[in-house]
């Protein structure tokens, strides 16, 4: 039975697909963040736990127990994010997993780092956390599923500051910039928020701003900047990338018409734009993928078209399995990626069983996607052998 037909059998059930290798999900599927005070016993994991050395404390699908809250609770960790109680564990790639588990190792020693050089001593882990994301992440045939993690106001800023590290190394290597160049980007890009760390909760925590808080944040970000000026154990390239990333700050449609910038503070501003676009914070939705892509690549006078390419070649966004909302109302599930423009890929709609080559400009100007699906219910299992035996015969 091919796709077509297995789909058929589905339409009245409203069911949505997860693919076996290819996995069909929303950024999230139907996991809920749940705070730490309001964990219950029974509740499973749908992210593993680790502590600070990576080891694994909690794996996925585990149920909380009593003991297992209170550990919770110990290690000052918001929130967690639960699985519902029927839904299947969504699939996660070893590389995944990896990247979580690093993304939660480095936290406690950047944080560490920064607290000392805003002392005004010399951090002890920062040259091996840079050697480390280079060394992982600067590679031209890799691409990532870069996925976010929950964020409060203690840990943002340290969170954010990782993850424009990782970003950049990735983005540089396809900006053919050379090793020392990377290294010196990832560390400014790890260290470049410090400012931001005397922001007053009551003022970072605000959806608007007034002139006054705004003025506020400028004059925290240039003290820092001043800071990192005064620190003799930072290399002199590293505060010019800074220096150059504060002025595209203040004037930030210079990167799209200034080419004399570094390429290491164009790539800063638009990872630094993208990171907090689409990361999870309390209280605030994030953008998916697709709209964050959407608007740096809308603003070519903002951000610079070549890095927001390194950008897209970088990260995993509308590949097989991704389901998606269209503008003609219809969901469906990509079945084919474009590498040639990320936001046309290959579609099937699953209300009428129709694929749609939005590679294709006639079909393109009638229909587009709108966004990554948000929630999904209701699912199916269909294996990846379907799916190609399907686009075979599309094709």
């Amino acid at each position: 039975m091919f796709i077509t037909d297995q789909i058929k059998l589905l339409k009245p059930l409203n069911y949505v697909i997860i693919i076996e290798e290819y996995t069909c999900m929303g950024r999230g599927d139907n996991m809920r963040f749940i705070r730490t005070e309001n964990l219950v016993k029974g509740m499973r994991l749908a992210k593993p736990i680790y502590n600070r050395n990576g080891v694994l404390l909690y794996d996925r699908d585990t149920k909380l127990t009593k003991q297992g809250i209170n550990s919770i609770k110990n290690f000052n960790i918001i929130g967690i994010f639960i699985l519902e109680p029927a839904e299947p564990l969504p699939p996660m790639t070893e590389e995944d997993i990896e990247f979580e588990r690093f993304q939660t190792m480095s936290i406690f020693g950047l944080k560490e780092d920064i607290e000392l050089i805003r002392l005004e001593k010399k951090p002890v882990n920062m040259d091996n956390l840079v050697k480390i994301i280079v060394k992982n992440y600067s590679k031209k045939d890799k691409k990532v599923n870069f996925m976010q993690n929950i964020r409060s106001q203690e840990d943002y800023v340290f969170k954010h500051c990782l993850n424009v590290a990782i970003l950049s190394a990735m983005m540089g290597i396809r900006m053919k910039m050379t090793d020392t160049q990377i290294r010196n980007m990832v560390y400014a890009a790890l260290i470049h928020d410090i400012g931001k760390l005397s922001i007053k909760p009551g003022i970072a925590l605000k959806n608007v701003m007034s002139p006054e808080d705004k003025q506020e944040i400028q004059r925290l970000e240039l003290k820092g900047m001043k800071l990192i000026a005064n620190c003799d154990f930072i290399e002199d390239e590293v505060k010019g990338i800074l220096e150059e990333k504060y002025k595209l700050q203040q004037n930030p449609k210079a990167a799209g018409k200034n080419q004399q910038l570094r390429v290491a503070s164009r790539i800063l501003q638009v990872a630094e734009v993208y990171d907090d676009m689409t990361a999870m914070k309390l209280g605030e939705e994030p953008l998916s993928d697709v709209v964050a892509i959407r608007a740096l690549l809308s603003d070519i006078e903002m951000y610079d078209a070549k890095v927001v390419s390194s950008l897209i070649d970088s990260i995993k966004i509308l590949f097989p399995g991704i389901c998606v909302e269209l503008t003609n109302g219809y969901t469906g599930l990509v079945i084919k990626a474009n590498e040639e423009n990320v936001l046309r890929p290959m579609v099937l709609c699953f209300t009428d069983n129709d694929v749609y080559n939005l590679a294709n400009d006639r079909v393109f100007s009638v229909v587009q996607i709108k966004d990554i699906m948000k929630t999904m219910d209701k699912r199916v299992r269909i294996d990846k052998s379907t799916i190609e035996e399907y686009l075979k015969k599309y094709n």
